[in-house]
């Protein structure tokens, strides 16, 4: 158990090693690389689609970036997106192994990760401390911020916030412990919106493809709580978190200030060039600084401007086609829990791009391993879907 959860501690959230750009986790792939490949491997298709959408996606912003007026710090974006792609397939796999086997561990990083989020929100110390497991370009911006955003071990703004709710969603998608899920579900709703409030976003659109009365209950309370927060709490992260349901309830008005910033980023390329091939460029602006080129920071925009809409149709197939495998399986008995998650994972990478740049969260792929696990497990009839992928190593535990 505790092995199992100092392993989702290294992972989740891709925590640094304090002060510097390399994640912890990275020292666990010697142990769980083989195993990787050979479940990758084991399923052809899988493997095939990957490597060409890969490649398309990352020579294709070679291409961009040589012919483009971009600069070194935009290449360098560009190959850590890449990567961070490549280590949330690894590391779901990584999830899946650790989780299947101590589903417990989970709930455990959940609740440690709450206390975590809570100590940032009172302490400034400790929250300054916190800074230091996250991307040093990152801390910079959000040193100055202490007081708006809460910080949990590596998790921080919106892919912090999705990583945690998503956690939640799929402990209760594993997990037998119904009761400790709910009270999570309550605790977490304020917690991870005190790290982004795009967390909201996850939370209902999980919520409305999860059934059980017991689960809606949790949900009404959780949603009762924030709204009484709205009302009482007058400043810090907590504050911030409820000013969707505060401008709600208290003046009839459902909106929020980053959203309206947002509406603003939205500016299309003036040129047939950069609709197609993009300008190579990331940000602008000197080296010191970290302005978003063209001013917006909406996730298709940055990679429209980069590579040219090509790439985005191609970064978004990436993150999603195994995910689509799983929506249209028949699958077989308990199947249909996987196909719902799959989709609601799929609306929510697609809805959240439309803010920042987000590649698919790390939980897609462990879901995906769940899914063919079930399918083996179920004998499923043969068809196109994840129950039979692979026409060896089905036996066998990857």
């Amino acid at each position: 158990m505790l092995g199992a959860f100092l392993v989702l501690v290294l992972v989740l959230g891709f925590p640094r090693v304090y002060g510097t750009e390399l994640p912890m986790a990275l020292i666990l792939v010697p142990f769980y690389f083989a195993g990787f490949c050979r479940f990758v491997f084991a399923r052809g298709w899988f493997a095939v689609i990957f490597c060409i959408l890969f490649s398309l996606w990352f020579v294709g912003g070679l291409l961009a970036f040589m012919n483009g007026e971009g600069e070194s710090r935009d290449l360098f974006f560009h190959i850590v997106v890449s990567v961070k792609m490549l280590l949330n397939f690894l590391f779901g796999y990584v999830i899946y192994r650790v989780i299947s086997a101590r589903p417990a561990a989970l709930i455990a990083w959940l609740i440690f990760q709450s206390i975590v989020i809570v100590l940032t929100m009172f302490s400034s110390e400790f929250y300054s401390f916190m800074l230091g497991f996250i991307s040093p370009r990152s801390a910079d911006v959000f040193q100055h911020i202490y007081g708006l955003r809460a910080l949990g071990l590596g998790l921080f703004h919106v892919d912090g916030a999705l990583t945690i709710v998503l956690a939640l969603f799929f402990s209760i998608l594993i997990s037998q412990s119904k009761f400790m899920n709910g009270v999570l579900l309550i605790l977490l709703l304020p917690l991870s919106m005190a790290v982004a409030r795009s967390a909201m976003v996850a939370y209902a659109i999980m919520s409305i493809f999860r059934k059980g009365l017991l689960f809606k209950l949790f949900l009404l309370i959780a949603l009762l709580v924030m709204i009484v927060l709205s009302f009482y709490v007058e400043d810090g992260p907590l504050f911030e978190a409820t000013e969707v349901f505060r401008n709600l309830f208290q003046y009839g008005e459902l909106r929020s200030h980053s959203v309206e910033v947002l509406s603003e980023m939205y500016t299309l390329p003036q040129t047939m060039g950069e609709w197609f091939f993009g300008s190579g460029q990331y940000f602008s602006g000197s080296e010191d600084s970290l302005e978003f080129y063209k001013g917006t920071d909406v996730g298709y925009l940055r990679l429209l401007y980069f590579s040219g809409v090509g790439s985005v149709l191609t970064y978004v197939l990436l993150n999603t086609y195994f995910l689509w495998a799983l929506v249209f399986t028949r699958g077989g008995p308990g199947f249909s829990k996987f196909r719902y998650f799959a989709f609601a994972l799929i609306v929510i990478f697609l809805i959240i791009n439309f803010k920042g740049l987000q590649g698919m969260p790390i939980f897609a792929f462990a879901l995906y391993i769940c899914a063919v696990e079930q399918g083996r497990k179920n004998n499923a009839p043969s068809s196109r879907g994840p129950s039979n992928l692979s026409t060896s190593g089905q036996g066998k535990r990857n």
